[in-house]
């Protein structure tokens, strides 16, 4: 834009001329001061962008090199992760030196992390959670049937100490002889009641905890069973003349089939219920199998126990311990309907009990859907809930018991 000025200019006076005022207009133009202005601000915008451009580059460059530095040094590893380094280089100094594992079930070997260091296993564990760390580590190795197991055992102070499954579970939960919750009988821990905080993911699959038995071993039974509905047996009976089946546990479609589903590999099968990772971490125990009378009011598998079939992976649970898991006071022989009150174990679904009735040849204990335990013949389908044993030596990761928290175990 310009802004016009007029300017009277008076000539010199001369002898012959008349004075005369002449007007000049001139253009005065203030778009060049404003270039002028607009062009030093530019300048200083693109030296300070230039600026932070370099302070950009060298904050990154520093990062970079502290970040090259770090690979150098020692990496920082997590408590597991340190736990899990123990295990795997007690596993390598014995398969060096196997005359040192224990060679019977009832003894139990220990190797201490500084061994491992010496025999240049692992690193100083030091190395791994840092200089300012103070840890000790040692590795037990148990034989279960004719497998080892190792278990690894990291003690860090107030920072860390590993647990056990068992011991997380005893710290948790109150020992009580009434109502719900988990109670002490024979040196063992029951849970009993219909609402107590005992499920547990293992496998990818919904555990509840039965109990904790007198070793510290954690029995678990399947929330939802395994499959299909099958016959406990098939068999055909001379008593019944067709095919109702033989109750007989060792000789059964029942333990036949949980032969095949524990080794089973294939996840499309729809039977597959654990991976053999997983497989590894359960050992055997003796199913009790022996028959009993629906009239019969014993809790204690005393009578189940007479008859065992021993180092089974997967079993069925005894009508006893199914009985026992009800605080209902009127709950006191199997046919008692009100066994199915106040118990966790109570489906909605029918499953199968490993406990066969004495009163004939061919009916087994089966739980229906409203929890009322009756004989049914064994050519009858129902779910199969398996019973696994996991060793004291289970890890706990987390989790609290409850359904939205399960324990979870390494």
């Amino acid at each position: 834009m310009s802004n016009k000025f007029n300017i009277v200019q008076k000539p010199k006076k001369t002898d012959d001329s008349n004075e005369e005022e002449v007007e000049v207009e001139v253009d005065v133009d203030s778009d060049d001061d404003e270039d002028v202005s607009s062009s030093k601000n530019d300048y200083l915008k693109h030296r300070m962008t230039s600026f932070m451009l370099i302070v950009i580059g060298v904050l990154c460059l520093l990062l970079l090199v502290l970040y090259l530095i770090s690979l150098g040094s020692n990496k920082k590893y997590t408590y597991s992760d340190v736990e899990n380094i123990l295990k795997e280089a007690a596993i390598s100094y014995f398969a060096d030196h196997p005359e040192h594992l224990p060679t019977s079930e009832s003894s139990i070997v220990e190797i201490d992390s500084s061994n491992l260091v010496s025999a240049g296993k692992m690193k100083n564990i030091s190395d791994y959670l840092g200089a300012d760390t103070v840890c000790s580590g040692t590795v037990q190795v148990a034989k279960i049937d004719t497998e080892y197991v190792y278990t690894p055992y990291l003690n860090c102070g107030e920072q860390y100490s590993t647990v056990e499954l068992y011991r997380k579970v005893l710290s948790n939960e109150k020992v009580v002889s009434s109502g719900y919750g988990l109670y002490q009988t024979n040196g063992a821990y029951v849970y009993r009641g219909e609402i107590v905080n005992n499920y547990v993911n293992f496998g990818g699959k919904m555990w509840r905890i039965l109990k904790i038995t007198s070793n510290n071993n954690v029995v678990l039974i399947s929330e939802d069973g395994v499959g299909y509905p099958v016959p406990w047996d098939d068999r055909y009976s001379e008593e019944r003349l067709y095919d109702a089946g033989i109750n007989i546990y060792n000789a059964s479609r029942a333990r036949e089939y949980l032969s095949r589903v524990y080794t089973i590999d294939d996840p499309e099968d729809d039977d597959f219920f654990l991976s053999k990772k997983n497989r590894a971490k359960i050992i055997p125990y003796n199913i009790c199998v022996g028959k009993r009378l629906p009239s019969s009011s014993s809790k204690d598998n005393s009578e189940e126990c007479k008859d065992v079939l021993k180092n089974q992976k997967l079993g069925l649970l005894t009508l006893s311990e199914y009985l026992y898991a009800s605080i209902d006071p009127n709950c006191k022989t199997a046919d008692s309907l009100s066994c199915k009150n106040y118990n966790y174990l109570v489906k909605n679904y029918e499953w199968w009990l490993a406990t066969a009735n004495k009163e004939n040849t061919y009916s087994v204990f089966m739980v229906g859907r409203s929890g009322a335990v009756k004989p049914q013949d064994a050519a009858n389908y129902a779910v199969m809930r398996p019973v696994i044993y996991l060793s004291s030596g289970t890890l706990y990761k987390s989790g609290n018991g409850t359904e939205e928290k399960p324990y979870k175990i390494r």
